[in-house]
């Protein structure tokens, strides 16, 4: 320890260093416990935190409140742009005609309080085409509210039946969905095997023939190789394998100029090119045995008489 003279008074250098050493490291040591107590506090205020947000929470759940509190903080994003304006307010479809709206919203997946910016256009788009009866979609956003759809159906054709299930075909013979509502209930039926792949060539031939196509309700493919009608009268209507279309044009010409559909028959055999065979209904030809009796009795007693 050294000893100096200041203006007559003695400094003590060792001592005074020490007394600062002493001063920082007691310094030092209140911030230390500054700290741990700061530490302790966050720590207490953290614990307070959780133990009140956990009985918040079983209070939520006792109250059957949880669900929708987690919903609503799952979609907060949602109801963020919902509150910007970005709801969905208005979808416009281009094309749509066999598609009802509530397809094509289900298809799109929107709801009251879908948010455009969260709409996957890209899903909408692989739903839509998932329904068998649209055959291209195009999903767009148009900020700030709307949706624009533009959809090419496929157009229905012709109901058919096979296997014991009725289906609709596209003018392909493709079958484009079940028939289930009486929106298709109009359409032309064909039945059997096959009969979706040859619907096509034997509707255009009755579209030629109007009477009789307005007189059928069924298109029945005999052994996948011709066709029999099923008039709405309950007349049959036996056609060829080629030339149909003839047979056809001949058979409007029968109902045209004889209206010979009305009459008591059951049975218009057409397979013959030369020649058309008409099988009476069954009362017809009782009827009609019974007049042939009483002619042959008639003429009997008139021969008798000369």
């Amino acid at each position: 320890m050294r000893a100096t003279h200041e203006g007559g008074r003695v400094r003590r250098s060792g001592s005074q260093d020490f007394d600062e050493m002493l001063g920082a490291s007691r310094s030092t040591n209140l911030r230390l416990k500054l700290a741990r107590l700061a530490r302790k506090r966050r720590l207490g205020l953290g614990l307070t935190a959780l133990f009140y947000a956990s009985v918040g929470v079983l209070g939520m759940i006792d109250g059957g409140h949880w669900p929708a509190v987690k919903e609503e903080a799952l979609n907060l994003h949602i109801t963020t742009a919902n509150a910007l304006g970005f709801r969905v307010l208005a979808v416009q479809t281009e094309g749509q005609s066999a598609l009802t709206d509530d397809e094509v919203l289900l298809a799109l997946g929107i709801k009251d309080d879908t948010a455009l910016p969260f709409l996957d256009v890209k899903a909408a788009r692989e739903r839509l085409m998932a329904n068998p009866l649209v055959a291209e979609a195009t999903v767009r956003k148009l900020y700030p509210d709307r949706v624009t759809v533009h959809l090419t159906e496929r157009k229905p054709f012709a109901l058919w039946q096979h296997d014991g299930k009725v289906q609709i075909l596209a003018d392909d013979g493709t079958p484009i969905d079940e028939f289930r509502d009486s929106r298709f209930a109009h359409l032309p039926l064909v039945v059997g095997p096959l009969a979706n792949t040859r619907a096509q060539t034997l509707l255009a031939a009755l579209d030629a023939a109007p009477k009789i196509k307005a007189e059928t309700y069924a298109a029945v493919l005999v052994a996948e190789r011709r066709w029999n009608l099923r008039l709405r009268s309950g007349v049959e209507v036996k056609l060829p394998e080629t030339g149909f279309a003839e047979a056809l044009g001949r058979l409007e010409v029968m109902q045209d100029r004889d209206n010979v559909l009305a009459k008591w028959i059951d049975v218009v055999d057409m397979r013959e090119a030369d020649r058309t065979i008409v099988r009476l209904a069954p009362e017809a030809a009782a009827m009609a045995e019974e007049a042939d009796k009483a002619a042959a009795k008639a003429a009997k007693k008139k021969g008798g008489q000369t």
